[in-house]
């Protein structure tokens, strides 16, 4: 569903709404100006880097010093964190999000959470009057800042056409893909499958280098086959230099994906040895002490 709008009663008019983002990193600062320009009236509270904030309050967002401060001035709070145990500290405790928001409120949750999280999650909402639904998110934050990101929103059908109205002031394409939780999975199977390719592509370039290979033909052999994709596209392109911002999501977060995808995995009983590799190799550029370099440096290490 591409930008579709909805008549529903629930959803207010452009402008009106008063939404607040927590988690203004890259990505959450490219959703927060998408939002801006769609008129929004932004609250936000800052990571500890400033430069995210920064840009949102010269952009016109109202900055909160505590969460339970900013969940008093919204009906709606999107959470751009970088995992289920952050998002948990948002919502719960005495100065959660789930203490101070008004009944009613909504939250959305476009991190990479945890399933089962989401749902605990869900239904603690729930309890005290709130929705949280999950609608994790695709692309760069560069995409993000021009409205332009893929959202898969797990939620119940009465509430969709108002999530996927907020979700469309940042999203080119919004898709409903079940109940609570079900975005979440799906963000899951999708990130294993991309970080199960990266730590491929790393190993292969890394073979190349070490058997005098070229890499710039090796791309070019590459491009003419099925083989083709474009992380590894990224990973030459960054090697050979072309490239040196290319897929900047950090190794430490690409490590937690996959880990979560393989947890899920072993939750139902499923047997996912490649990705459990691909896992592992994650895990120990992390533990070599390489979580806050980017994704294409695994290609180098």
């Amino acid at each position: 569903m591409t930008r579709a709008k909805t008549s529903s009663s629930l959803a207010p008019k452009r402008g009106e709404q008063r939404i607040g983002l927590i988690g203004a990193g890259r990505m959450g600062t490219g959703i927060g100006i998408s939002l801006l320009r769609h008129q929004t009236e932004l609250h936000i509270k800052a990571n500890k880097n400033r430069f995210g904030a920064d840009r949102l309050t010269g952009a016109g967002a109202h900055e909160h010093p505590t969460i339970s401060n900013l969940a008093r001035h919204v009906s709606v709070v999107v959470l751009s964190l970088p995992s289920s145990l952050e998002v948990e500290a948002v919502c719960l405790g005495q100065n959660g999000l789930f203490v101070h928001m008004p009944r009613g409120s909504l939250i959305i949750d476009c991190s990479t959470s945890y399933p089962a999280s989401t749902v605990a999650l869900a239904e603690q909402a729930q309890e005290r009057g709130l929705s949280f639904v999950d609608a994790p998110v695709t692309r760069s934050p560069e995409q993000a800042e021009l409205g332009l990101l893929n959202a898969v929103v797990g939620s119940s059908e009465k509430l969709f056409p108002l999530v996927r109205r907020i979700l469309a002031d940042f999203c080119e394409t919004v898709l409903h893909v079940g109940d609570v939780g079900q975005g979440h999975k799906l963000k899951l199977v999708y990130n294993g499958m991309t970080m199960g390719i990266a730590a491929v592509a790393a190993e292969v370039c890394q073979l190349a280098r070490g058997v005098d290979v070229d890499l710039v033909t090796l791309r070019s052999l590459v491009s003419r086959g099925s083989t083709n994709n474009g992380i590894f596209q990224a990973f030459v392109g960054f090697l050979v230099g072309e490239s040196p911002d290319v897929l900047a999501i950090s190794i430490a977060n690409s490590a937690k994906d996959i880990e979560y995808a393989v947890r899920l995995a072993a939750a139902s009983a499923v047997p996912v040895p490649v990705l459990a590799a691909a896992a592992h190799k994650l895990a120990h550029a992390v533990d070599g002490g390489e979580g806050g370099l980017t994704l294409p440096h695994l290609s180098s290490s």
